[in-house]
């Protein structure tokens, strides 16, 4: 499938008019319906903001498969994905922080407990 045709699908499925892919792209609706059809050849960095604007990957667009797209990969789910390594990444640092100062406080205890147990047999001994 060509290029200008997968834009087409993406925008389709995106429920995006030509008019507001023009828009976004600061061009008139008469020049991306050319770009859609496949009267302009496209540039690397205009592929690049219609992957931005359809938010898929630019892999997604120069896919060459006749597959239809129907379960679209976007980078919403790449930036989820990079999102919850983050939380993860987070939460085992607070993890490891919370288990040192747990030790800190278990260790401060097992002194007094030693400083409690020294008074107490001091007592014992009078």
């Amino acid at each position: 499938m060509k290029i200008n045709n997968r834009i087409k699908q993406y925008r389709e499925l995106r429920n995006y008019t030509q008019m507001y892919m023009s828009e976004q792209l600061g061009i008139s609706q008469n020049t991306y319906s050319k770009l859609e059809s496949g009267g302009i050849k496209l540039t690397v960095e205009r592929l690049r903001q219609i992957a931005e604007i359809l938010d898929v990957s630019l892999m997604d667009l120069l896919n060459n498969s006749n597959q239809p797209i129907s379960d679209v990969h976007d980078r919403s789910s790449e930036k989820s994905h990079e999102y919850l390594e983050t939380i993860q990444i987070m939460n085992k640092e607070l993890v490891l922080q919370v288990i040192g100062t747990l030790n800190e406080q278990i260790n401060y205890l097992r002194k007094e407990n030693e400083r409690l147990m020294e008074i107490l047999s001091n007592l014992s001994k009078k």
